[in-house]
């Protein structure tokens, strides 16, 4: 019986360091806003690296502001960066409805496989990500969080 409990405790202790380290999801395919698919890996390789806010049209209205997306944006472009939006976990329509207007650039990911892929749960959310793919910051989605990354680097 002794050699039980050793044996159990270091099941338990390769069990917790096999599952202790999250690893992303592959890069999701995604649509367009006219509903063409178009793989992540292969938007980054066309638009290169990208602050990427993660938003969804069901949010508190002070969270899906436009003004604030569109000074985030221009925080971006100030960096060298390119911009878009991915709408998440909603229909197409909706963030169709919602984000037509605004002149911001986006994406639809309608299951929410973008925020497994950045290994980030909250939304919104923004991220730097570099055109490999290699995710280099994750802020607040506030234009004055990228400003202060981007000056620190």
């Amino acid at each position: 019986m002794r050699i039980f409990r050793p044996l159990a405790i270091c099941c338990l202790a390769l069990v917790i360091s096999a599952t202790s380290v999250a690893q992303p999801a592959p890069p999701p395919t995604l649509l367009q806003p006219d509903g063409k698919e178009v793989s992540w890996s292969a938007w980054l390789a066309t638009h290169g690296s990208t602050a990427v806010v993660v938003w969804a049209s069901w949010l508190p209205e002070e969270q899906r502001d436009f003004k604030d997306l569109a000074a985030i944006r221009q925080a971006a472009a100030d960096k060298d960066l390119d911009f878009v939006v991915i709408a998440i976990q909603e229909p197409i329509d909706a963030s169709r409805k919602a984000l037509e207007t605004s002149g911001l650039q986006w994406l639809h990911d309608r299951h929410g496989a973008m925020l497994q892929h950045l290994l980030n749960y909250r939304v919104p959310t923004l991220a730097v990500i570099q055109s490999d793919g290699t995710v280099l910051a994750r802020l607040q989605p506030d234009p004055k969080a990228l400003i202060q990354w981007a000056n620190a680097k």
